[in-house]
């Protein structure tokens, strides 16, 4: 691969430059995979809409209700960090909302940044996780009302209504309520050493009522948004499927969540040079638990968790000379966890950055400090350097150290754990390269990371008897290899395909196999067509063999598995106007009816259709 990317350096190239590309080299640009407003548009959640992301595995338990979190670069979920508009969000299961009941309907762009986002005006948070995923919400614009209803397969049905305009010259807001049902009944095969049939995935209902409000005011050198979010969930826990028989007793676990959150968020140019960031958010999530017994349902037992957090959030960035540019931030964050054993925890995040901006070179080093009162001290260094050599060609390195305590949930949330699970530790070493040149009508696109993880003492989680018991323990030091690889080519905005490529070997130190749930390949692909007002999209998802356990024996290999998507939608009115009609899509998910399994036991979803209707006025 580094072979590849010499050879394409001695390619002559034109010394001409678009508008876009000028713009993109005038700060670091560390790594980062964007899902933009038309793959929003087309994806039911943010799960949807990140899963062909490159180095991202999805952890799916299956159905519309299926718990849905994301691993980046084999480092495990806890590692990425979640932040709507800049400010982290969690949740009361595990620490990290679940991406399946996070819908795009009113989200501007999604970003994924592996190692370190480069802004400088950013919360002392941000700078210390080892990847954080972006979820920003898009400004009303105009006065409009949008109406849409989404159903098909296992019984899903989905209504949205959202109204959004102005209040004044410089306040406008947005109102939306939703709604999500499913019956999450479907076939699978299932077969073992003394049995081959057919099951229907039972218990899987599920049924949500959501809604949200926000309001944004822009005086003069300065953005303020303040939004408020509700979410209502109760749910049905199938468990996993190790069963030989029909007659086998089905999981009739239930779970029921509640959440409530208040955030604000404020920018303001104090002068030409300097700028303040303030951002707040306080959260609620409820979560109970109906623990059933499956052979004999009368014995239950009941497990309720209450979990409140209130984060404050100041940055400051300088330009101090045009070509050099200081941050720093200031972050506290306080947890109360009410159930059978209540837990406190507040820590305070410190960081400070510095940027070099000198053609051809970029250059910024950043030092996050957290500190909890319950013992952990931590100092997560990074360092960004970025080499434009020729106008669209870019090389660039990260190398951060970062760290994951161990949560709530791996400490109380488990019905076999350790309460002295030592904190994670992380290493990141990455270089990279990208060539991004349009010819005419014609844009191309390709880039490739290499990178290596040094984990210490890593956490893992693996499923004991249900979505909601877990074992957490420590397994040492593990060492990640992973190249990455993506291409594009696109002609116009009528015709594109995107290619993308993960090589990932990670192992545990004395060991000669994969850890768990890690393949060493795995790629997707992405073809559209657009003719006026109709779009075609083609997306396929491979994914190599993968152990759900520290062994090779058989029963712990999950096989690879392919699957094909394809998506048509049509708009009333052309692609600059699409503020305004009627807009209409059919989707077919799994269209070869793959078997397979994400997660060893949780079976996902055969053949399914999805319409959605869209009118906005």
């Amino acid at each position: 691969m580094i072979l590849a990317a010499a050879i394409a350096l001695m390619i002559q190239v034109p010394d001409t430059l678009d508008a876009s590309v000028v713009s993109a080299a005038r700060r670091i640009s560390p790594p980062v995979e964007k899902a933009s407003r038309e793959v929003l548009e087309r994806s039911v959640s943010v799960a949807d809409a990140i899963r062909d992301f490159s180095g991202v595995q999805l952890r799916d338990y299956g159905g519309a209700g299926g718990l849905k979190t994301v691993n980046v670069r084999s480092l495990g979920s806890a590692h990425t960090a979640i932040f709507m508009d800049g400010v982290p969000i969690d949740n009361a299961q595990n620490m990290q909302p679940d991406l399946g009941r996070l819908d795009t309907e009113d989200l501007e762009t999604i970003e994924l940044y592996t190692g370190q986002k480069s802004e400088l005006l950013q919360s002392a948070r941000e700078y210390g996780s080892a990847n954080s995923l972006h979820l920003e919400t898009a400004a009303p614009r105009g006065r409009k009302t949008t109406m849409r209803l989404r159903g098909g397969s296992f019984g899903t049905l989905s209504p949205v209504i959202s109204h959004e305009g102005r209040l004044g010259n410089r306040l406008s807001g947005r109102l939306r309520m939703g709604y999500d049902h499913s019956q999450g009944q479907y076939l699978f095969h299932v077969s073992g050493a003394s049995y081959d049939t057919t099951m229907t995935r039972e218990n899987g209902d599920f049924k949500a009522f959501k809604a949200s409000g926000g309001l944004w005011y822009t005086p003069e050198k300065g953005r303020y948004h303040l939004s408020a979010r509700m979410y209502d969930s109760e749910r049905g826990i199938p468990g996993p499927v190790y069963k030989q028989s029909k007659d086998y007793p089905m999981s009739l676990d239930r779970q029921a969540d509640r959440s409530y959150s208040l955030q604000a968020s404020g920018t303001q140019e104090l002068t030409p040079r300097l700028k303040l960031l303030a951002r707040a958010r306080y959260s609620r999530d409820i979560l109970e638990y109906l623990d059933i017994s499956e052979l004999d349902p009368s014995v239950s037992a009941q497990w309720n968790y209450d979990l409140q957090s209130t984060y404050l959030s100041t940055s400051l960035g300088w330009q101090v000379m045009p070509w050099l540019h200081l941050g720093a931030a200031v972050d506290a964050q306080h947890e109360a966890l009410e159930s059978k054993i209540d837990a406190r925890r507040s820590t305070l995040f410190a960081a400070g950055s510095a940027a070099v901006l000198k053609d051809p070179w970029r250059a910024s080093a950043t030092l996050q400090y957290q500190a909890t009162d319950d013992g952990y001290r931590f100092l997560s260094p990074a360092f960004l350097l970025d080499w434009h050599p020729r106008q669209d060609w870019q090389f660039g390195g990260v190398v951060k150290r970062s760290c994951r305590l161990p949560s709530f949930n791996d400490l109380y949330y488990t019905n076999v754990t350790s309460r002295t699970l030592l904190p994670e530790k992380v290493w990141q070493f990455s270089a990279r390269w990208c060539w991004d040149r349009s010819y005419g009508p014609w844009h191309f696109r390709a880039n490739e990371e290499l990178y290596h993880n040094r984990v210490t003492d890593k956490l893992i989680a693996v499923p004991n008897g249900s979505l909601f018991r877990w074992s957490m323990y420590n397994i040492g030091k593990v060492k990640i290899w992973g190249d990455e690889i993506h291409a594009h080519v696109s002609w116009k905005k009528a015709l594109g395909l995107t290619a993308r490529y993960s090589f990932q070997w990670a192992r545990e130190d004395g060991n000669t196999f994969q850890i768990p749930y890690i393949s060493l390949h795995s790629a997707s692909f992405n073809l559209f067509g657009a003719i006026d007002a109709f779009r075609l999209d083609i997306r396929g998802f491979l994914t190599g063999a993968r152990l759900t356990a520290a062994s090779t024996r058989p029963e712990y290999r999950l096989a690879p598995w392919t699957t094909w998507d394809a998506s048509l939608s049509w708009h009333s009115a052309c692609h600059s106007e699409r503020s305004r009609g009627i807009s209409l899509s059919l989707d077919l998910r799994n269209i070869l009816n793959e078997q397979y399994q994400i997660v060893q036991g949780y079976p996902m979803p055969g053949i399914n259709v999805l319409g959605t209707v869209a009118i906005t006025l």
